[in-house]
């Protein structure tokens, strides 16, 4: 279940959506100020709530910690 919310908030990283939009054929300068929007507006809450739930499922399932579960993947 942790590596699910790492895996999400990695492809929902602003870098990550970076790179895909260079990919797609959109321009750096544009992409970066998308990204930073992108960052400030959503990312900041989306991290911040994966973040939790990680830490909310590594308190729940007690033999879990959450360097453990980091150091795995």
């Amino acid at each position: 279940m942790v590596d699910r919310f790492l895996s999400i908030q990695h492809r929902l990283n602003p870098l990550h959506i970076y790179c895909r939009l260079l990919d797609r054929g959109l321009g750096a300068g544009l992409s970066a100020s998308i990204c930073k929007c992108y960052e400030i507006a959503i990312y900041v809450w989306i991290s911040w709530t994966i973040k939790t739930m990680v830490h909310f499922s590594c308190v729940m399932n007690s033999p879990l910690s959450v360097q453990r579960e980091i150091r795995r993947n």
